[in-house]
């Protein structure tokens, strides 16, 4: 089998073995190995200890892909559902997230059998959680505060169902080695973002270091780039296992007495589907298996352009979580998870390049500017990208979608069949959540391609396939994790749950996986009262989850919104400040907003002006935007778009009051009159006025910015150029109206 330097020597029979390491494998081989059974785990990918995981992305040969010879993740772009799974000794873990999350108990009374409940679960979460030794991220010892996109997006706490989850990572002395109670040199969280491309430090306490550790310690036998293709029954009740050693490029077939298949929702299902369907050494699996694929309700999003800096390459990958109401659904009310995402400035040209359009206009608006300041592009570029990465957010969200997708084989090959209009209502909420948090923050929604153009989800968190059902008319496995009709034979992962559990769920494989592997040893061994050692002393942590006291509804999705940035100077106590004003404009409702005549939208945003805000800004707690109203009356065919802007500094309410104004003869001015924003800003004691301008380069970027149905944008720009032709047209110089000044 080609075991790597450190994994146990070749044999062709085992009591129990293992196929794969994630969290149910690394769970089930822990577990056995402790209890003394004689257990081997089969690993497909490599092991990737600290300072081996790849970085450079223009170099296949570091091993970021699965098809280049057993990379780190496996990229599977079917039809309609795009998955990424990862491969290595410790699974999902090298690569996820952190997050150690507790489902809520309503998840367990759809679907579930009755043993699943979240108070029966609740020892074996308590297990996970001591193992993994989670926390929520503490403040950075290095600034003694919490990262900058935790603090932005932590806003309001629990009673807006916002919470810190708890993170399966080492938080102490930065980069400092120490080695951990399962024997595994670790360090401490240097804050750096990298926790979704595998740890360089060492601080995520990944299945290698913690379970798949305390395994060795206790004697499994290991064997990495070793992928199992199918199972078939051998004489005396043993099973036989088909492997491609990929260290020799070999095929090999050992024997166990039992075997637990733990390679992930899609990998396990595969293998099973491969016995029965392609080599029909097991034709007798039960008829559901392949049924009850889901997504996790998984949806991508990210916020371009916010005022303020987010920052995403600090902190850990994910360091918040809300829960938001969906609204009702069938008989039940619907929720879904919104967490902030992030990424290393090693995947930063990747993230922009998702955005075409948003790349080729920082391209030439920078070459622009180089050019002009007769300075060489590249660094003026790369400058801006980088201030482009600084002012992305990243948004995750999960949710309890239907879980009816179908895993079959085609051509040998497994295929996923999903119907992304099956959820279309809870894709919808969490777009229209994720465009709130990026308004919010002065930001514009940016979708994947994938989802944009093709209409296909991505998910990182495939479940089902091999459900957990009373039967084989409505699951693959019992209660217990074994395959119905096939004794001996287990599945311990991801592929068993019945349904999504709308939130990482991780940490609800790694308790079901306890919970299984109990009984198995109970078994085994004969002792009725065996238990995981420690488990009866072990101490539930603080739950964060559990301390969500409200949910924070989906606003209702504007009809048409975009995103308009002004900068100029406002001069007062004597001096000019500079100010830039980011604001995105929300018309609610299309019929509503024509019907009145002073045309009203919503105005959010970030308003900065040097020597009062500071260099990040204000929040616009409160903003309208008055469309081509008429001026006043006697006004002829003049036409005012007003803004009007409630700021909060220091505490005190400040206002920003503009307007821009399209007057008759300014046809051949229109660009001036539509693009000049004259100002008040006023608050306790003083202000000033001044002139903010929408650049050409502003301008460019605006037009991307636009959201709405086809409808919705085309009776608004209709709206608006009528309005705009109307009143800038020529009069007769004996009837011209007296023309606005501005102060």
């Amino acid at each position: 089998m080609t075991p790597t330097p450190a994994d146990g020597a070749p044999r062709e029979h085992f009591d129990t073995v293992v196929v794969g390491s994630g969290f149910g494998g690394a769970v089930a081989a822990c577990r056995l190995a402790q209890a003394g059974v004689d257990v081997a785990v089969l690993e497909r990918g490599r092991r990737w200890p600290a300072g081996s995981f790849p970085r450079e992305l223009s170099d296949p040969d570091q091993g970021w892909l699965w098809a280049h010879e057993q990379g780190l993740y496996d990229i599977r772009p079917y039809p309609h559902m795009l998955t990424v799974t990862a491969a290595g000794y410790g699974g999902g873990s090298l690569v996820y997230a952190n997050v150690a999350m507790r489902a809520p108990a309503e998840v367990f009374t759809e679907h579930w059998p009755a043993p699943y409940r979240r108070d029966t679960l609740d020892p074996y979460y308590d297990l996970a959680a001591d193992m993994l030794a989670i926390r929520p991220v503490p403040p950075d010892p290095r600034t003694g505060q919490l990262p900058p996109k935790t603090r932005l997006l932590a806003a309001g706490g629990a009673d807006h169902g916002v919470f810190l989850p708890n993170l399966a990572v080492t938080f102490g002395p930065p980069g400092l080695p120490v080695r951990n109670r399962f024997g595994a040199t670790q360090a401490g969280c240097v804050y750096c973002g990298e926790c979704d491309i595998g740890c360089n430090v060492g601080a995520k306490n990944s299945l290698d270091l913690t379970y798949l550790s305390l395994a060795e310690l206790h004697g499994a036998t290991v064997s990495t780039r070793c992928e199992v293709v199918h199972l078939e029954h051998s004489p005396g009740g043993r099973y036989r296992i088909h492997l491609r050693d990929h260290g020799r490029r070999a095929r090999r077939t050992i024997t166990a007495e039992r075997v637990v298949l733990a390679a992930g929702a899609l990998g396990s299902t595969a293998i099973l589907l491969r016995s029965r369907d392609q080599y029909r050494t097991l034709p007798d699996l039960p008829p559901m298996l392949g049924h009850g694929y889901s997504g996790n309700g998984d949806f991508l999003a990210f916020g371009h352009g916010t005022t303020v800096p987010v920052y995403p390459d600090r902190g850990p990958t994910i360091t918040t979580a809300r829960l938001v109401d969906a609204g009702p659904r069938a008989d039940r009310p619907a929720w879904f998870l919104v967490e902030d995402g992030g990424y290393s400035a090693h995947l930063a040209r990747l993230i922009l390049a998702l955005s075409p359009g948003r790349l080729a206009a920082l391209g030439l608006t920078t070459v622009a500017r180089a050019l002009r300041e007769g300075r060489h592009p590249g660094p003026v570029v790369a400058a801006a990208a980088r201030e482009a990465t600084d002012h992305t957010v990243v948004l995750l969200s999960m949710g309890r979608d239907h879980a009816e997708g179908r895993l079959s084989l085609r051509g040998g090959h497994l295929h996923v069949d999903w119907d992304a209009a099956g959820d279309r209502l809870l894709y919808a909420a969490e777009n229209d959540m994720a465009a709130d948090i990026a308004r919010s923050l002065g930001g514009r929604l940016a979708l994947p391609p994938t989802w944009r153009y093709l209409g296909q989800p991505v998910s990182v968190h495939s479940l089902g396939g091999c459900r957990i059902g009373t039967g084989p008319h409505d699951g693959v496995v019992d209660v217990d994790g074994e395959v119905f009709g096939h004794p001996g034979l287990y599945v311990f992962d991801g592929a068993i749950l019945p349904a999504a559990t709308g939130a990482n769920p991780s940490h609800t494989i790694t308790a079901v996986a306890e919970r299984c592997v109990e009984i198995l040893i109970r078994r085994i061994t004969g002792d009725a009262a065996w238990t995981a050692p420690g488990k009866a002393t072990v101490v539930r942590p603080p739950l964060p989850e559990d301390t969500v006291v409200a949910v924070r509804p989906v606003p209702p999705r504007p009809a048409v919104q975009f995103t308009e940035a002004m900068r100029g100077t406002v001069s007062f106590d004597g001096a000019a400040h500079a100010v830039t004003a980011t604001v995105t404009v929300a018309v609610a409702d299309m019929d509503a907003f024509l019907r009145d005549p002073r045309h009203p939208a919503q105005a959010v945003g970030r308003v900065r002006v040097a020597g009062l805000t500071g260099s990040s800004g204000v929040a616009v707690e409160r903003g309208t935007v008055r469309m081509l109203t008429r001026t006043g009356a006697g006004a002829g065919r003049a036409r005012r778009m007003e803004y009007e802007l409630s700021l909060l500094i220091a505490g005190r309410r400040w206002e920003l009051r503009g307007r821009k104004v399209v007057q008759p003869g300014d046809l051949w001015r229109l660009w001036a009159a539509t693009t000049t924003l004259h100002v008040v800003v006023a608050g306790p004691g003083g202000g000033g006025a001044g002139v903010l301008r929408l650049s050409a380069a502003g301008f460019l970027s605006q037009l991307g910015t636009f959201r709405g149905s086809p409808r919705a944008l085309a009776r608004y720009a209709s709206f608006f150029a009528r309005r705009v032709t109307a009143a800038a047209w020529p009069i007769r110089p004996a009837a011209a109206p007296h023309r606005e000044e501005f102060p």
